[in-house]
């Protein structure tokens, strides 16, 4: 992730969607973007619609990942925590890092000053630990029980996860208000409502249709639902412990909507 977001020039009006899409593959991941400056990039929060094309990416990596481990014969279990582990050193842990200061700051902090203290402490503490063990854990299962379906149907599945989840943080940027004033999100800026539609159409989509394709059409629709509680949940606890978003918070709700969005692909597969 870099923080080098600003553009060596304005250009209002301009749909650049190469540049839209290496701006948000640059902060998202930690893959190498060498010639990102070549190209003029366009202000972050202008990039933001190409967070569910970068999520898509980052989930068919993790999806090939998970079948080239079951192709190898290994446990089930080990081949979902093996698909995380890969999408983890291409995101740099940058959701799970966020979740986890979540759980810390929101579970050991007393006030709205203690909790955003002890997320910006890089340390982990007991909350976070657990959090992260049992996420993990939990989205290597469900990944594990997508295994009986064909490898294709596992890509879609998984990568419309990852793409609609980053998707909704869009959302939670546009519509709840930074609780600090210089952290990360804040630093990435706002989006506009015409970029968060945007996002939500690509991630939806894409992640309604491989669902519907893949096993239901009702299937489909509740995974978008499941996912958009999720997010729903998380932003409505950091409005009551926080006052609104970070960076932090942004990356819990990535995380869980994803989960919620692969229970429910679990529990349609086990139910086929």
């Amino acid at each position: 992730m870099s923080d080098a977001f600003k553009p060596r020039s304005v250009h209002r009006g301009r749909f650049r969607p190469f540049a839209s899409f290496l701006t948000a593959l640059r902060f998202l991941t930690r893959m190498p973007v060498p010639f990102v400056r070549t190209v003029d990039p366009p202000p972050l929060k202008e990039s933001m619609w190409m967070f569910p094309v970068v999520g898509a990416v980052v989930g068919t990596v993790a999806g090939v990942a998970l079948l080239l481990a079951h192709v190898a014969r290994l446990p089930e279990l080990f081949c979902g925590l093996f698909a995380l582990a890969v999408g983890a050193m291409l995101t740099g842990a940058f959701h799970e890092d966020g979740l986890a200061d979540v759980a810390d700051g929101f579970g050991g902090g007393n006030t709205r000053e203690e909790r955003l203290e002890i997320m910006k402490d890089s340390r982990i503490g007991a909350f976070g630990t657990l959090t992260l063990v049992i996420t993990v854990m939990a989205r290597a299962s469900l990944l594990a029980a997508l295994l009986v379906l064909k490898p294709l149907a596992v890509i879609v599945l998984v990568a419309g996860a990852a793409a609609f989840s980053r998707s909704l943080m869009v959302d939670l940027l546009w519509a709840t208000r930074p609780a600090r004033a210089n952290g990360l999100s804040a630093m990435a800026g706002q989006p506009n409502r015409n970029t968060t539609l945007l996002a939500l159409a690509i991630g939806g989509l894409g992640a309604g249709i491989g669902g519907s394709m893949v096993l239901s059409p009702e299937a489909g629709v509740l995974a978008l639902v499941a996912g958009g509680l999720a997010l729903a949940m998380v932003r409505g606890l950091a409005i009551r412990k926080i006052g609104g978003q970070t960076g932090d918070v942004c990356g819990a709700g990535q995380v869980m909507a994803e989960t919620a969005m692969l229970a429910v692909y679990a529990a349609a597969v086990a139910f086929r």
